[in-house]
């Protein structure tokens, strides 16, 4: 730390001569280089970040995870055409890369064409970690992880005509690196070789015929799993994975007026997927070895008619039947208890019908009030089920629900506006779960533009309550956002926020003692607290921002968290010098030795161009 405090004294001794710089305003987009017909500028921001860490270095990796070296924090180049030149290939561009060093790097290309093509390529990288200290000797419930997730995507936007939209696309995302995951019988977690990788393809248009208004798009997906799990303490222990899925999905979507008074929506979605998994393990009376093979079709179909019964009133009916078909074979070694061969089928079926009246009142007033009806029929044939599960088998599960929908969008005065809206009676969403998982959802969003001129209030309210009857499990989520962003003049800005989450989970888990099903409850709370004041030219070119944010968690996970930062930055006609000190600690009230603190100095110099 010795050395690092010197650095950072050096580092202090020269921001002080930054006052004899002269001030110059950063270049806009109506200035810059001209060059090749183009307009061109940018941003380059270039620096070192020092780090002093006590207690676990573990945990810090797993919360902050911002480590010491040189950093490219920013780099973006633009170019505009200067003239009206139709034969260019190229009106504009922009390419910005951000944090190369840290954790999360991104990087963006965009090249246009106006009234011709727009081309987007993005690309983004997250390192996660976790490895906590443990309870006991024996025993955990905790499982390590050292991951690397990277996502690319590349989207061309032809326009062959004004109302013709062609698209090519292609998303791209992976996960590599090394997990610590538990096993039956073994008292350590076992290493884990991660690598697994989804690609998806696709070509969609969208465009009109007669009165429609039509969207198309055919996609590809692929998904593959070569997870290995082994123990070096344990020879020959391993278990390895190959899975590799192909998803074929078309959609269809359209929009046409009925007449004067009605409007008409429909789609169609078809998804088919096949894959095959085999798992090798050794030894083989710890986990079966086989082979798996999977097809799966899914069917969704969406109708709705909006009639306007008068000038303010509005009549919506809307209807979605979605089927999904499941049906796979495994081959495992008939070695010990397992078939040699066996079948399973599942299929999901449901229908959710919506009847709502939109009452316009005012300009600035909409409410929609409805009833939603959803009915799930779910059937399984061979269908393997966890028995410590504590819900219902799927053999045959019907589901019927039905509740009240609605919403309210009112901006009494131009100062204030409010926005809410409920779904009832925990419906099923087909787009986001395959098991008959369901929701009830609430949200409320105030914003306040107060009569003290510059300062907004906004408050939020969000509430979630997920089932899964198959597992028995419950989830409730409650947040409550409140921020306040005051301008007091053009050279100074302040900002609060607070925010108050409860998290409640419950799940029926089969104990061996007294060899029943008992309820366990995860209960936490959480206060989040954070604030900041930011200045400009205060001095010369002289700027500065202080932040600082304490979270503190209650019930199941007691922690403190607490991080301070303090940036001072200097404009001037050569380079932008930016000084940045953060102090950031976290206190955990269970496991005293996953607590840490640290100490991060980052110097930067920034070029505006």
């Amino acid at each position: 730390m010795r050395r690092n405090f010197i650095k950072a004294l050096l580092i202090v001794f020269c921001i002080s001569f930054f006052h004899l710089f002269w001030v110059y305003p950063a270049p806009s987009q109506e200035t810059g280089l001209m060059a090749g017909g183009f307009q061109w500028g940018g941003s380059v921001e270039l620096g070192y970040r020092f780090t002093d860490i006590d207690g676990s270095k573990d945990r810090y990796k797993e919360t902050v995870n911002l480590r010491d070296g040189l950093k490219l924090f920013d780099f973006s180049l633009w170019g505009k055409r200067a003239d009206e030149n139709t034969k260019s290939l190229v009106d504009s561009l922009r390419f910005s890369v951000s944090n190369i060093g840290d954790p999360y790097a991104s990087a963006r290309l965009e090249v246009k064409k106006n009234s011709t093509y727009d081309l987007n390529i993005a690309y983004r990288q997250y390192k996660y970690f976790t490895e906590r200290e443990e309870h006991s000797f024996y025993f955990t419930d905790n499982t390590n992880f050292n991951t690397t997730i990277r996502r690319g995507s590349i989207l061309l936007s032809v326009f062959p005509k004004d109302n013709i939209k062609l698209n090519f696309g292609y998303n791209h995302a992976e996960r590599d690196g090394d997990a610590g995951v538990p096993r039956f019988q073994f008292f350590f977690p076992m290493d884990q070789d991660l690598k697994e990788q989804f690609n998806e393809y696709f070509v969609s248009a969208d465009f009109p015929i007669a009165n429609w208004d039509m969207h198309v798009k055919q996609s590809l997906w692929t998904f593959s799993n070569k997870n290995k799990v082994s123990a070096a303490y344990i020879d020959p222990f391993y278990e390895a994975l190959d899975t590799n899925m192909t998803t074929l999905v078309t959609t269809i979507k359209g929009h046409t007026p009925l007449s004067e008074r009605a409007d008409f929506d429909a789609a169609f979605i078809y998804a088919h997927s096949g894959g095959k998994a085999d798992l090798t393990t050794i030894p083989v009376n710890t986990v079966l070895p086989g082979t798996g093979n999977v097809v799966m079709n899914t069917f969704v179909i969406e109708a709705g008619i909006s009639y306007l019964l008068r000038k303010d009133l509005i009549f919506h009916a809307d209807y979605r039947f979605h089927t999904l078909d499941q049906n796979g074979r495994a081959n495992t070694d008939p070695f010990v208890f397992a078939p040699a061969d066996s079948t399973s089928d599942y299929n999901l079926m449901a229908n959710t019908g919506t009847f709502q009246l939109e009452y316009i009142p005012y300009d600035n007033l909409t409410l929609r009030a409805g009833y939603r009806l959803q009915f799930q029929d779910i059937n399984g044939d061979n269908y393997v089920d966890n028995i410590y599960n504590g819900g219902r088998h799927p053999n045959n599960t019907t589901i019927w629900t039905h509740g009240w929908v609605g919403s309210a969008d009112w901006k009494p005065y131009k100062f204030l506006s409010l926005f809410g809206e409920y779904e009832g009676a925990r419906f099923s969403n087909p787009y986001t779960w395959i098991s008959p998982e369901s929701q009830n959802i609430a949200r409320v969003k105030i914003k306040y533009d107060t009569p003290i001129q510059n300062l907004s209030l906004k408050g939020t309210f969000h509430w979630k309550h997920r089932v899964n009857p198959d597992q028995d499990y419950r989830a409730s989520v409650q947040d409550y956002i409140f921020t306040a962003i005051y301008q007091a003049t053009s050279k100074l800005s302040l900002d609060a926020s607070f925010t108050y989450e409860n998290v409640k989970d419950s799940k029926n888990i089969f104990n061996a003692v007294p060899f029943t099903f008992e309820d366990t409850v995860f209960d936490s709370s959480a206060y989040i607290y954070s604030g900041g004041v930011t200045f400009e030219n205060i001095y010369g070119g002289l700027g500065g921002r202080m932040h600082g944010s304490y979270a503190k968690s209650l019930g199941e996970n007691p922690q403190n968290y607490v991080d301070g930062v303090i940036s001072l930055w200097y404009k001037n006609k050569c380079v932008t010098p930016i000084l940045t000190f953060e102090r950031t600690y976290l206190t955990d009230k269970v496991i005293r030795p996953d607590g840490f603190s640290a100490n991060l100095l980052t110097f930067s110099l920034r070029k505006d161009f």
